[in-house]
């Protein structure tokens, strides 16, 4: 069982034929693929990752990975944290065909003879767990009310107004 200080590389057959247990934490900043997010990125990320094998003998990895990334909330563009978690349950697979053998309730994750880096599986999950779109509830700023009716613009130039008078210049 790893705690604490997390390998950067594994064997993930080996951890899986010996059930090994990965725990520990690292800092958004640590994870390559979620450095867009600059305001997050000393937020911890708590990793906890058993690696076995189910009763059919296929490897897998089952755990969670978790962290709160600062988003900007889509209704007022002010900064939202949002907790993001992941729940980790893939079969572990050398090749495409064996990815497509798996039975459907197996999630594969492809790895090849080198050793596996533990932060691309992290990443991808994190990702995939996102919202389409972050939001407050409710947003702590007050946001202009619809009255229903589209605003009219006085002087508003319609870009089609020169199109129309050389339209009817043709005639």
């Amino acid at each position: 069982m790893f705690s604490g200080q997390l390998p950067q590389f594994l064997d993930p057959r080996k951890y899986a034929d010996q059930g090994r247990v990965v725990e520990g934490q690292l800092t958004v900043a640590d994870l390559p693929r979620l450095q867009e997010y600059r305001e997050s990125l000393d937020q911890p990320v708590e990793i906890s990752l058993a690696f076995d094998r189910d009763e059919e003998g296929h490897r897998r990895i089952k755990g969670e990975v978790s962290t709160t990334l600062v988003l900007q909330c889509q209704r007022c563009l002010e900064p939202v944290n949002y907790p993001v978690r992941a729940i980790i349950n893939v079969a572990l697979v050398w090749s495409e065909d064996q990815a497509t053998a798996l039975p459907e309730r197996l999630d594969p994750w492809l790895v090849g003879e080198e050793p596996m880096v533990l932060t691309d599986l992290l990443e991808e999950e994190l990702l995939l767990a996102m919202p389409l779109v972050a939001l407050h509830d409710p947003c702590p700023t007050a946001l202009p009310q619809e009255s229903g009716e589209p605003e009219k613009q006085e002087n508003a130039d319609n870009p089609f107004a020169v199109l129309a008078k050389l339209k009817g210049q043709g005639k």
